[in-house]
């Protein structure tokens, strides 16, 4: 997918009895960036490099969630997920303001700063889904991000927690397994254009698989989304857009000159006890 963000801006979806709020890129120009090689063991270094559209880098710590009646709540996350490298990561979760909601705070565990996301929204409910750009050369590892909202009046709502794992490019052929959450892989698929299958197995659970090459979507369990787009979340069970049960599979026309990698999105419901499997042929 690769949709990394050089400037922002906000979009917000008014549905009947919701609200989606997804910060996204509107494009952007200037000079490539250095080259970076960051352990995300470090998590100051990791905090320096992480693109958050919207955010300004606070130093410190975010203020404590507020004990007072009427605080904001935020419900529903992945607590895990797996993502290569120079991909964005998209963290969903529901929240519930009285005041309306005010921004949100982002910390890398173990980091002496903050990302701040103001906003100034008048929602009071629905579905936030924060856009984490993974650059290019942040080596693979492990770390956790932990987040929270903040309404139009200042109180801080409680924390919620990601843990997420920064995997290697495979090659194929290659078997991924998963549950819950986001899982992001991508894939070297050779020297050799053809055809290469993807065959997928949800079991009996329901899970969503979106399948993009040359960041274009390209196929997948459910409707189309853009290369900035996430896929919906599900709570398992809840017949979500796209999220199937059992076998299929999705074939990719691959073309080494067009472009070496497909990226996978797998996203597994939350609160079913899920499991799914993953096979991608070398292309013939």
């Amino acid at each position: 997918m690769k949709t990394l963000y050089k400037s922002t801006k906000l979009l917000s979806l008014l549905l009947t009895l919701s609200t989606i709020i997804l910060i996204v890129s509107c494009g952007g120009g200037g000079d490539d960036p250095a080259p970076i090689d960051v352990d995300p063991s470090d998590a100051d270094a990791l905090s320096g490099v992480l693109l958050i559209p919207g955010s300004q880098s606070v130093s410190g710590q975010p203020p404590a969630p507020s004990t007072a009646p009427g605080a904001p709540t935020v419900s529903n996350n992945q607590t895990s997920a797996t993502v290569v490298a120079d991909n964005t990561l998209y963290l969903p979760f529901n929240f519930e303001s009285a005041q309306g909601y005010g921004g949100c705070y982002v910390q890398v565990n173990g980091a002496s700063s903050y990302f701040d996301i103001a906003d100034g929204n008048s929602a009071q409910d629905g579905l936030l889904v924060i856009p984490v750009g993974i650059p290019a050369g942040v080596q693979n590892g492990d770390f956790c991000l932990t987040y929270c909202i903040y309404d139009n009046s200042g109180q801080v709502s409680n924390l919620l927690q990601t843990c997420v794992t920064v995997g290697p490019i495979q090659e194929c052929p290659a078997f991924t397994s998963g549950s819950d959450g986001l899982t992001i892989a991508t894939y070297d698929l050779g020297e050799t254009a053809g055809t290469s299958t993807i065959t997928y197995d949800m079991y009996s659970v329901q899970d969503r698989v979106d399948v993009f090459y040359n960041d274009q979507w390209i196929g997948g369990s459910g409707s189309s989304i853009s290369s900035a787009s996430f896929p919906p979340v599900s709570s398992c069970g809840d017949g979500q857009n796209g999220y199937v049960s059992g076998v299929g599979t999705i074939d990719v026309n691959y073309d080494p000159s067009v472009a070496r990698t497909v990226t996978i999105y797998m996203s597994g419901c939350i609160g079913g006890g899920t499991a799914w499997d993953l096979n991608v042929s070398c292309p013939e």
